[in-house]
């Protein structure tokens, strides 16, 4: 299985994102910010099977890498997952619109 990509800006965040997907068995690389992330995707387009994206990043926010992913034509078919710490249902409701694959 090829890895999957994680966006996300907080160190204690990624670190137990890294964990329980090891402990599954997936191997993972962090990006730190939506920019990190769009050149190691540009780079290996077919090189992860999941990005999961923090939608609370510094700069372009996950919805902002979102919809640049799906404008890119080698990383429009990714899968990718939204993940935030400050939930709301409409919050969820607008992930769900914006593509993402599934919302965490």
């Amino acid at each position: 299985m090829l890895p999957f990509l994680v966006v996300e800006d907080e160190a204690d965040s990624a670190n137990m994102l890294e964990m329980i997907l090891a402990s599954a068995g997936v191997s993972t690389e962090i990006a730190v910010n939506a920019e990190q992330a769009l050149t190691l995707l540009r780079q290996n387009p077919q090189g992860y099977s999941l990005v999961i994206i923090d939608l609370a990043l510094p700069g372009k926010d996950g919805f902002a890498l979102l919809s640049e992913l799906k404008n890119d034509p080698l990383l429009q078919n990714l899968q990718t997952v939204a993940i935030t710490a400050y939930h709301t249902p409409e919050l969820r409701s607008r992930a769900t619109k914006a593509g993402f694959s599934a919302y965490f």
